[in-house]
């Protein structure tokens, strides 16, 4: 997963789009997703790379595991990790994603410009780390560790609408992810410590709804 989104950054950086003619320009788009703005900062970068296609590569900041806390009080027959709501509220992460976009209808094919409504796979990885959770056995400090892995495909299916070098980009996406966590926990057991050490992996459906708001970074060309 990791080379893949090296792989992707590469392209994205020193791509050059071969046989274009002259008169071809191929933009690059900066984005920024208000979204996920309750528990991420995420960020994109969009370069064309053909009249219909495009290289869409991800990253942002995680503030809070607050939606994962909500979801782990569902039962759906997942084993669930033995994590503090603390932990969960103040955990800290990032994430990346990487998407190859075609775009199926342009309304804007007259400018030979990649823009419209488009599919698109992508792979997303996300990595939180949770604060240490202290528990006291016996006058003795123990701290419970936890951390967790993300790692999924979805299909997108949007449209991105463009007013001058400004766009609002809305899409949905369905697809599958897999949560690891790795974790121990130390409680009391009869005045003795314990350590619930566990590494447990729940495959779980991945929906996805919202909007991107962005730029144009280069100027039209007369």
């Amino acid at each position: 997963m990791k080379r893949i989104f090296t792989l992707g950054a590469l392209l994205l950086v020193w791509w050059k789009p071969s046989g274009a003619q002259d008169s071809a320009h191929y933009h690059t788009f900066l984005k920024f997703n208000p979204s996920t703005i309750t528990n991420e900062l995420d960020f994109y970068l969009e370069q064309e790379i053909s009249t219909s296609m495009s290289l869409e590569v991800g990253g942002g900041f995680i503030f809070t595991d607050y939606w994962d806390l909500l979801l782990n009080k569902m039962n759906f027959g997942q084993i669930k990790p033995n994590i503090s709501e603390y932990q969960y509220l103040h955990g800290l992460g990032y994430n990346a994603r990487i998407g190859l976009r075609y775009y199926i209808i342009s309304s804007y094919a007259r400018t030979n410009r990649a823009r419209g409504t488009y599919f698109e796979p992508v792979f997303l990885f996300k990595k939180v780390i949770y604060p240490n959770n202290r528990t006291t056995v016996d006058s003795q400090d123990y701290w419970s560790h936890a951390t967790k892995y993300v790692e999924g495909l979805q299909l997108l299916v949007g449209r991105q609408h463009h007013s001058g070098r400004f766009l609002f980009d809305n899409y949905l996406g369905l697809g599958v992810k897999a949560k690891t966590y790795h974790f121990d926990h130390y409680y009391d057991l009869s005045g003795q410590a314990k350590n619930g050490r566990l590494r447990t992996t729940n495959w779980l459906p991945s929906i996805q709804l919202g909007v991107k708001i962005g730029l144009q970074l280069q100027k039209e060309k007369p």
